[in-house]
């Protein structure tokens, strides 16, 4: 999903969360990138006026959450083994002689 894929939601929604102390109930949706354009600006703009406890939490969950999306999806873009498919046809049983094979039909 790229930034202008994602949907944007009105900032008022996220500065009454972020005014009312949730703004780490946020970070997991910062780090999946699940959040719009405007959300994360605000999101930006409160951690750079809040407490410095509050940020380094804050990015704390953002990389623990990247961490796990990364052991559990980043696997899915690796190129498989080379020698996988004559691996995969090793274990498969033989092929009965010719004279015993079914037609296809």
């Amino acid at each position: 999903m790229t930034p202008d894929d994602r949907p944007e939601e009105p900032t008022e929604d996220i500065t009454h969360d972020l005014d009312n102390g949730g703004v780490l109930d946020l970070a997991e949706l910062y780090a999946a990138d699940c959040l719009g354009n405007q959300a994360e600006q605000a999101v930006e703009r409160f951690l750079r006026s809040g407490p410095e406890s509050t940020r380094h939490q804050f990015l704390l969950r953002v990389a623990q959450t990247r961490e796990a999306l990364m052991l559990t999806y980043g696997s899915l873009d690796a190129e498989p083994p080379t020698d996988l498919l004559p691996r995969i046809l090793a274990r498969l049983p033989a092929p009965p002689p010719a004279s015993k094979r079914k037609p296809l039909r």
